[in-house]
């Protein structure tokens, strides 16, 4: 599916990111302000730009060499890009020269807008810039190292010049320069600081670097997103384009989003509702740094693999064993050797080796590259997806012992089409030698046994998500706009069940009763047996108040229960129900409501599984019938529904058409459904379906 044709690309925009492209790949540069500014020069020599390089001072005779007009309209010729860094006030001014000048795009490093927590300088900067591509403020800088471009601070952002790599897009510009300065090998291509994302923002950075084939991937450290619709237009651009997007979101914890808001004026959003927002769009997230730069890796040296199925080399039982304890962990599976291959393996080991996989080759074998090529070479005779080798270099000093293990690799690598893996114990335990020599022959440098195999794991899964959403012609764009809410009304259960049952979902028969009598006398007309409930406004939590009495079999049990219910406190009514007595799950059904990303439907065990297990999981609204039940298959509760130990399977396709019946109730209202939760929603055996027994929808309105 492509973007919806409810979130067109207006004019502006469009004009923009050309001119951001046009600031990526500039062929003159115009640099504004003091000492920072000369840095900017300085970079720019560092790392080979050939354009024109111009200053504006209003006092100085040169800029690092550079000579100085005191203005921009004093300058030349147009540049195709500036970078600022003068105060606050005067940047607003320098921003709207620059752009009656003619100037594509600017890079501001200046601070002091809305990440102060007033807006006022950021809105007049927006309208000075119109559709410039301004990139910032409170940001470092935008670097093209594969033509070396670079439109920011510092040559300590590094000058290396691959002929192809990934582009790291991000609002933090002390992060993204961490990921450049890591020992970790990553080639990088380009490098956008977005800070604030006053004008330009990420999805328009996805844009202008997703049509350049020598980009392999887009990493993004994510704050907070400015425009969902656009960031998933841009997402669904690059995916079709053959682009893996990889995320690290922050603000994943209250203080974490207190600090987003903080540091680049971001509001973080819901981060289940992230999850679920990159999932659609076929995002690989991340949880780390780490994980981030070494999956970076994967993608940029073609080591991504077909499935999650390796074959592993050590020469210690304890990484053999570690290997088992994280490759269940991350999801990765080492097959086990077939007959046939397990007795070529065990001709070609030490007598004292055992052949498996992990294969611990023992230090008999350590050291000899032809013995270890071999060994793996014969493992790779049965269906897998992926070599590796476990081996920790020393950080310094020669390494001879070590050597032939990690050459080995390149006769492995010659030796078949599948990602080869050097994988160190310690991220610390990969020289820069040994990672150049492997690199330079296609062979993956892993850091970390962990992030390793986290990364594998989530590559194998990314594989199997991206073959689902090229069978159905790619992302899925679409969201329920949605605006920020404050509080107006909590229906109450009956209501709330009633509301819903408007769109399709089942609830339980059932009476309002205002005293004894009536619960008796309606309890008799249901039929035994019954639930009687204390009903009100107020009541949204009734099990822990003791305002609910289930399995009541005669008419005195109900008299009793509807006595004891209606003294408590925030009782109004009795809400009597036929009881569902054949249920084989409970399921909890659930809407959440984020103003950027829109809505997302929660589904998890219910009832008092809830808050035990944590069994949920989110998607983005609206949905399909066939991502609802994929996602029901991934709950640790499924197995109930499924037909556990002999108990029937539930009506899973009941199931199913119950979510959609939330959803459609909520796409309807989504301009004043703030939360909605179905729990417990009862499943009973297949085809006789299933019934909401409690609900509760809470209202809001636009803030004044």
């Amino acid at each position: 599916m492509n973007a919806s044709p409810d979130f067109p690309i207006d004019s502006t925009r469009k004009i923009r990111q050309d001119n951001l492209r046009r600031l990526i790949n500039a062929r003159s540069i115009v640099f504004v302000g003091g000492a920072a500014a000369a840095s900017g020069v300085d970079y720019c020599r560092a790392l080979g730009f050939t354009g024109d390089v111009y200053a504006v001072h209003p006092s100085r005779e040169e800029l690092s060499g550079i000579p100085c007009v005191k203005s921009v309209a004093d300058l030349p010729a147009v540049p195709d890009a500036a970078w600022i860094a003068v105060s606050t006030e005067r940047s607003i001014d320098v921003v709207r020269e620059l752009r009656e000048f003619g100037t594509a795009g600017a890079v501001l490093y200046t601070a002091g807008f809305s990440e102060t927590g007033d807006r006022t300088f950021e809105q007049r900067l927006i309208e000075a810039a119109g559709p410039m591509a301004l990139v910032g403020p409170n940001c470092i800088g935008v670097i093209n190292y594969l033509d070396g471009v670079p439109i920011a601070l510092t040559q300590g952002l590094g000058t290396e010049r691959p002929d192809h790599g990934v582009a790291l897009i991000a609002q933090s510009g002390t992060i993204i320069g961490n990921m450049v300065m890591s020992e970790r090998s990553v080639s990088v291509s380009h490098l956008l600081s977005m800070g604030n994302q006053s004008v330009t923002d990420i999805a328009d950075a996805i844009e202008a670097v997703a049509d350049d084939p020598r980009v392999d991937a887009i990493l993004l450290y994510i704050e907070g997103l400015k425009d969902a619709p656009a960031f998933a237009r841009a997402a669904t651009r690059a995916f079709n384009q053959g682009k893996t997007l990889v995320a690290l979101k922050a603000g994943v914890s209250k203080a974490g989003q207190e600090l987003a808001l903080a540091h680049t004026g971001s509001l973080a959003g819901s981060p289940e509702l992230y999850e679920a927002f990159f999932r659609r769009l076929g995002i690989i997230s991340v949880n780390t740094f780490p994980e981030l730069l070494e999956m970076s890796k994967m993608l940029a040296f073609r080591g991504m693999p077909g499935g999650n199925r390796l074959m592993i080399e050590t020469c210690s039982g304890t990484d053999s064993g570690y290997c088992a304890d994280l490759a269940e962990r991350f999801g990765v599976e080492l097959p086990p050797l077939t007959p046939e291959v397990r007795d070529a393996v065990d001709a070609v080991i030490p007598g004292i080796a055992t052949a498996s996989n992990p294969l611990d080759v023992t230090m008999e074998q350590w050291g000899d590259r032809e013995a270890q090529a071999r060994s793996l070479i014969t493992m790779l005779n049965q269906s897998c997806d992926g070599a590796a080798l476990i081996v920790n270099f020393p950080s310094q000093g020669p390494t001879p012992s070590y050597d032939p293990a990690a050459e080995a690799m390149l006769d492995v690598r010659a030796a078949t089409d599948l990602p080869c893996y050097v994988i160190t114990n310690l991220p610390e335990g990969a020289p820069d030698r040994i990672r150049e020599m492997l690199v330079a022959n296609n062979i993956i440098p892993l850091q970390g046994m962990e992030d390793a195999f986290s990364c594998i794991g989530q590559a194998a899964r990314y594989a199997r998500r991206r073959e689902e959403l090229e069978t159905r012609g790619g992302p899925d764009a679409r969201l329920i706009p949605c605006g920020d809410l404050v509080p107006d009304a909590t229906l109450d259960e009956q209501t709330s069940k009633q509301a819903l049952a408007a769109f399709g979902l089942e609830i339980p028969r059932s009476a309002l009763c205002g005293d004894v009598d009536q619960a008796v006398k309606a309890a008799g007309e249901l039929g035994y047996p019954v639930v009687v409930k204390g009903h009100g406004s107020s009541l949204a939590h009734k099990s822990e108040l003791g305002a609910v009495a289930i399995n009541l079999a005669t008419s005195q049990e109900v008299a009793d229960a509807a006595s004891t219910i209606l003294a408590l406190p925030g009782v109004e009514q009795l809400l009597v129900e036929a009881m569902v007595i054949d249920a084989v799950a409970e399921i909890i059904i659930g809407i959440k409501r984020d103003a950027t990303v829109g809505l997302g439907i929660v589904l998890g065990s219910g009832g008092i599984l809830t808050e035990l297990l944590h069994d949920a999981t989110t998607l983005l609204l609206p949905t399909t019938r066939d991502e609802v039940l994929q996602a029901l298959s991934t709950l640790k509760g499924f197995p109930l529904l499924n037909g556990f130990r002999g108990r029937p399977p539930g009506d899973i396709e009941a199931l199913c058409d119950a979510a959609l019946s939330v959803a459609a109730y909520a796409e309807e209202h989504a301009d004043k459904v703030m939360e909605l939760d179905v729990n417990p929603l009862l499943v009973r055996p297949q085809e006789l379906g299933v019934v909401a027994v409690d609900a509760l929808i809470r209202l809001g309105k636009p803030a004044s």
